[in-house]
């Protein structure tokens, strides 16, 4: 199966126009920094594709704040940043309030929940070292821990899933514009759902149903 790791390229051009001559914060960058940041912040650990200057800082995302002022920042970018983090509540928080708004994307709930969609097409679901499940409904960040046991899901239609994620290169991420501010919430064992009661269904309708149709509709509104 081709894997669609990289930006959308038409999700990433609707991006770029909307913060061109902006000063841009960008979270993590990784691999690939975004074009238009003009400073970075992230891990120390890693390979770091850009050099160490004056506008690279590091911080851990899970415990500090971001060492900027109030709105200093025209707009925040985070691109597979979230979902990592085992506490990714305090940075959202940061995020609104060092920036005036700001682009945030996650893998989505269906390259999640779908085998071998990782590195050398292992038997897992998703990707080993995520920690959230992350998708868009009503305009708010929705989250819920990937528990172990969303390995032993039943019911998934695998070919489905799969044709779908070939067929539709945007369907692998979860994205997300914000201005001024913005609404999550979070969905927990015991008060949304009980991990051997539930679970599966929460996850394998509300989530996906949820998600794609939100995907949707942010791709739409890039091609305007």
């Amino acid at each position: 199966m081709k894997k669609h790791y990289g930006p959308n390229e038409q999700v990433l051009k609707h991006i770029e126009t909307i913060t061109q001559g902006k000063r841009v914060l960008e979270l993590g960058p990784g691999n690939t920094p975004f074009k238009n940041a003009t400073d970075f912040i992230g891990w120390e650990h890693g390979v770091q594709p850009i050099d160490k200057g004056s506008n690279y800082k590091v911080c851990d995302f899970n415990h500090h704040s971001l060492p900027y002022g109030d709105k200093e920042f025209d707009f925040v970018y985070c691109r597979h940043v979230l979902e990592d983090l085992i506490y990714p509540f305090r940075v959202m928080n940061e995020m609104q309030r060092i920036a005036k708004a700001g682009y945030i994307e996650t893998p989505s709930p269906m390259a999640e929940i779908k085998k071998g969609i990782d590195g050398g097409d292992p038997e897992w679901r998703g990707y080993h070292h995520h920690v959230w499940y992350v998708w868009v409904h009503n305009n708010k960040l929705q989250f819920t821990k990937k528990y172990p046991i969303s390995e032993y899901f039943g019911g998934i239609q695998e070919d489905n899933l799969q044709t779908f994620l070939e067929n539709t290169p945007h369907g692998w991420n979860t994205y997300f514009l914000w201005q001024d501010s913005f609404d999550y919430e979070l969905y927990q064992h015991g008060a949304d759902f009980y991990l051997t009661k539930d679970y599966n269904k929460f996850i394998c309708t509300k989530v996906l149903d949820q998600a794609m149709e939100s995907t949707e509709i942010f791709y739409e509104k890039t091609k305007q």
